[in-house]
């Protein structure tokens, strides 16, 4: 279904409608339903495009069908030739918007900034506008949406990043609509003039899927200044109240950084705002080319995360989930818990090429001796004498073939691992070279929780011909990678999976997005790659209606997609 303009907000009630417009509209509304059969008939034989459900499902249209479904008008039927807020009576969104709010207690008196269409709502109550859903609040877009903008009524928020809503629309009609926040046509903002209910379910303990949604980029200013971060500073940004997030409530966040062209090799530290800057790196950034890691943190008690460099470089952050306080993602700061260069819990001498190493995680940093299902690791190569894989399982299971962490000789490599508590509270740690390994606990899964750890399995790979003809995946292609039922991950009951992507030998710089099938690419890569390099990166990415993600790469290049994980609906 095409988004419904929403007309000009006028300023008095309208005036009786000239007898040629009537006839316009009568004739209109007679053709309407016939253009909508002919476009089903065409999109059913493949000869228009697939409708963009993964933007919005329309859950009913009409004042009456929708209350007959339980989707009710509030009564808007009965009084929709009454203006409210001085707006243009009948099927309006800023009408029956301005109708909701009068019914929740505002006075029936246009506020005084309000001017324009519906794309002038949000700036003209700039305080009272945020990227937070609350029941009750108004969903607004400025014009992305159409020529005149829209506004609709939040009626129930599922999730920050899954809201319903209810609208009427000129020309169009009465309907109540599900939107995703990934699905490409998330409100621009929320206009909170007297909300009904809290931002967002404070007492929902599962781990929410988010954007990806940019939250920091000093190339454009985002966040921050638009400059790059000097080596040895630091920026700290706004995370709460963004991305789809409440105000308050948000425990951890699950970030996608990215360091571009850093001057020197070097590594980023990020924590909690306000809180001391921990040791252990996130991430690990090579000179001159683009640097992608998934990076889980604490938020500061002013809603904010900071992230440190080493080196000179640019710097961006995409939120893709987030736990509540009080959730299934535990733990605190990064706590070291192996060091091979000093001795800590390992032999103090490099992991010879084919070595794997034991490491008792319960019991440690936080980590309970008991109720813990997962540990969140970030594991570390530094010093290698050739490029190679570090690969983290379960102890007492046998070493999958799907590692997570790259690293090249004499280079350091990090990344962030979901890796399940095998026998005796242990994780092992292989090396296919010989090398230096750091290993930071950053949390820890509850036992029974919504988000689940898998052993790693691959699922999809180009380069030998599994779920793909042998060979690079072309540019700019998104092969679809099956992933409910497969690897371990149910047939249902499923919202996202967890999932390690690899790019190798691109024959150009570029990225790889890994995003649910069915849905618009996000703006946002899931790592990025220079010519003929090897890179990987983790990260969690809702399912589409299929059952299955997509992953794109800008650049030919060989693809690789392996399941570490899932989250329960």
């Amino acid at each position: 279904m095409s988004a419904a303009a929403c007309p000009a907000a006028s300023q008095t009630p309208a005036a009786p409608v000239p007898a040629r417009r009537r006839t316009w509209r009568r004739t209109r509304r007679r053709f309407l339903p016939v253009l909508a059969l002919v476009l089903a008939v065409l999109a059913s034989v493949g000869l228009t495009a697939p409708a963009r459900s993964a933007e919005w499902i329309v859950l009913c249209t009409g004042y009456d069908s929708c209350n007959a479904a339980g989707y009710p008008d509030s009564s808007y039927k009965a009084v929709s030739s009454t203006s409210y807020w001085r707006q243009t009576t009948g099927h309006n969104c800023t009408n029956y918007v301005a109708y909701r709010l009068v019914k929740n207690g505002l006075p029936n008196v246009k506020p005084a900034s309000l001017t324009g269409n519906a794309y002038n709502w949000g700036p003209s109550f700039p305080t009272q506008t945020n990227n937070s859903p609350a029941r009750g609040a108004v969903a607004w877009w400025n014009t992305s949406y159409s020529a005149t903008g829209h506004v609709a009524y939040v009626e129930k928020v599922i999730s920050p990043s899954e809201i319903l809503v209810s609208e009427d629309n000129w020309g169009g009609d009465f309907r109540w609509r599900r939107i995703t926040l990934t699905g490409g046509r998330w409100p621009t903002g929320f206009i909170h003039f007297k909300d009904q209910g809290t931002s967002a379910p404070t007492t929902d303990t599962s781990w929410q899927v988010a954007g990806p949604v940019r939250l920091l980029d000093t190339r454009t200013g985002n966040g921050a200044p638009k400059a790059r971060v000097t080596g040895g500073s630091a920026v700290t940004f706004q995370v709460t109240g963004r991305g789809g997030m409440p105000t308050s409530g948000v425990d951890k966040v699950l970030l996608n950084i990215n360091a571009t062209t850093p001057a020197t090799d070097g590594y980023l530290t990020v924590h909690a705002s306000g809180t001391t800057q921990p040791t252990a790196r996130a991430a690990s950034v090579t000179a001159a080319r683009p640097n992608t890691t998934s990076v889980m943190t604490r938020v500061g008690s002013d809603g904010k995360v900071r992230i440190y460099t080493s080196a000179t470089t640019d710097l961006s952050a995409d939120v893709v989930g987030w736990s509540a306080t009080g959730g299934n993602v535990a733990g605190g700061a990064p706590v070291r818990v192996l060091d091979t260069r000093t001795g800590l819990s390992a032999t103090k001498a490099k992991l010879a090429a084919g070595g794997t190493l034991s490491l008792t995680v319960t019991g440690r940093a936080g980590v309970p001796t008991s109720g813990a299902s997962a540990v969140l690791l970030d594991v570390s190569s530094s010093g290698a004498t050739a490029g190679g894989w570090l690969t983290t399982y379960p102890s007492g299971a046998t070493r999958p073939a799907a590692p997570q962490v790259r690293y090249e000789a004499g280079k350091a490599g990090t990344g962030l691992v979901v890796a399940r508590v095998g026998t005796g509270g242990a994780v092992k740690i292989h090396s296919s070279a010989q090398t230096d390994v750091m290993v930071d606990i950053v949390g820890w899964l509850r036992s029974g929780g919504d988000q689940v750890a898998l052993t790693p399995t691959r699922v999809f790979d180009s380069q030998s011909g599994l779920g793909y003809p042998a060979g690079r995946v072309s540019a700019g292609s998104a092969p679809i990678v099956p992933v409910l039922g497969r690897a371990g991950v149910p047939s249902s009951g499923v919202s996202a999976v967890t999932v390690t992507v690899t790019a190798v030998s691109p024959t150009a710089g570029g990225y790889l997005t890994a995003y649910p099938s069915g849905a618009a690419e996000t703006p946002y890569a899931t790592v990025k790659y220079p010519a003929a390099a090897t890179v990987v990166n983790t990260i969690v990415v809702p399912i589409g209606p299929d059952g299955a993600i997509r992953v794109r790469s800008s650049a030919a290049a060989y693809v690789k997609a392996d399941i570490t994980g899932y989250v329960l609906r």
